[in-house]
């Protein structure tokens, strides 16, 4: 009787499933770093490797599409911007193999990685791990590109921004690894942006929870999606830097926070555009209406702020700049006549803890540290962990260093 090589494999003692690790773009950002990571992979032995394109890449060929056209939601797109992942997990392989171990570098088809057709921003429906198994359980290490996926019909797809980190903790996942090493060139996730704050410092141990706060309003160590996945499947899962030995972040589960630390963090994004949509009459013009037309183009909505009065529905409301045009777009087709203002000059500044759920007064508290310095808001958004205030950009680093000084600095 003849047998396939997942058969046979079954009828051995199968090799435990260790760690997948994930290098960024400016980890494989030359040959002489991509030699660093093999070193780094000979010494750990991860059971598999995802990894991004060589830094500045994608922007490079970003770059070429839109010297052709704007237009990105479709295949050709995809299979442009996904060829840089390509050229890194070639690069890897081969510097594997220098060191004698066995690689076995995969596309996203060969990984499995299943997405829906979303293109430019795909999502992944799921990953069949099979050929990644197969490949551990023969001593050979998986090189797999990132940020890729693949459709039912064999299209090649993109996960947008951030994908790669999306792709390791989902490849995780599919093969049954308990945890996800993400390399970049940080040392970890800090209490806010140290380049603007000095007294920024490695957050050791973030909840996943604080973590999906941190990453949705601004922080770009992590991607939202991977933190998401990692906390659904329980994957553990840690930030550490490529080029040095400090032991970074990791990611845990426990709902708590240390005695009298209200926040966590301070989290900023520059990468905002306010959109003011009326007033209107038209009773199409809805909060239902407008937003599910926005959401059936995968635009994500942040601040959301409605104002009725004699002249109808007026709605304020912020997404990622990179969305303001096609937001401005679906718009102006869905309701004619439509009146539109954008400012595209304004930044989000928001704190984030779970002590904020046992202690009160905490908005009062950066409300009236914003206003003491004639910062404006112009805007708010709460959740139980999460204060996010809108204000002009020219103000952010200011309020960044005086935010972080009055919860974070304060409480160390």
């Amino acid at each position: 009787m003849n047998l396939n090589s997942t058969e046979m494999l079954s009828q051995e003692k199968k090799r435990p499933v260790g760690p997948v690790f994930k290098f960024g773009g400016t980890s494989m950002g030359s040959v002489e770093r991509i030699e660093h990571v093999a070193e780094i992979c000979l010494r750990l032995k991860p059971s598999a490797i995802v990894v991004s394109a060589m830094a500045g890449e994608t922007n490079r060929l970003v770059e070429l599409a839109n010297k052709i056209t704007s237009k990105i939601d479709v295949p050709e797109y995809d299979m442009l911007v996904a060829s840089g992942e390509q050229v890194a997990v070639s690069l890897l392989s081969l510097a594997l193999r220098k060191r004698g171990i066995e690689p076995a570098p995969m596309l996203a088809p060969k990984a499995g990685v299943l997405t829906d057709a979303q293109f430019s921003k795909a999502s992944i429906l799921k990953v069949n791990g099979e050929s990644i198994q197969v490949a551990i359980q023969e001593g050979k290490m998986p090189v797999i590109a990132g940020f890729q996926g693949v459709t039912e019909d064999g299209q090649l797809t993109s996960l947008g921004r951030g994908g790669s980190d999306t792709s390791a903790v989902a490849i995780a996942a599919g093969i049954g690894a308990k945890e996800c090493v993400i390399y970049t060139d940080v040392d970890g996730v800090f209490s806010t942006d140290p380049r603007i704050c000095p007294d920024a410092h490695i957050i050791r141990k973030i909840n996943y929870e604080e973590m999906l706060e941190m990453a949705s309003q601004g922080s770009k160590v992590l991607h939202i999606r991977s933190v998401q996945l990692a906390a659904k499947w329980g994957i553990k899962l840690v930030v550490k830097n490529t080029f040095s030995q400090d032991e970074g972040t990791e990611m845990v589960l426990s709902e708590s926070s240390l005695e009298g630390e209200i926040v966590s963090g301070v989290a900023a994004s520059q990468n905002e555009s306010w959109i003011i949509a009326g007033p209107s009459k038209d009773p199409q013009f809805n909060l239902a209406n407008v937003f599910t037309t926005l959401a059936e183009k995968k635009i994500n909505v942040d601040i959301i702020n409605q104002i009725v009065c004699e002249k109808g529905n007026k709605f304020h409301f912020t997404v990622a700049q990179s969305d303001c045009s096609a937001s401005i777009e679906v718009l102006k087709n869905q309701f004619k006549n439509l009146e539109l203002s954008v400012h595209n000059d304004v930044a989000k500044i928001s704190i984030v803890g779970v002590g904020m759920r046992t202690h009160a007064g905490v908005a009062a508290r950066m409300f009236r540290c914003l206003a003491e310095n004639n910062i404006d808001v112009l805007l708010v958004t709460t959740s139980e962990i999460k204060i996010g205030c809108l204000i002009y950009r020219e103000y952010i680093n200011k309020a960044v260093q005086i935010l972080h000084k009055e919860f974070v600095s304060l409480s160390l």
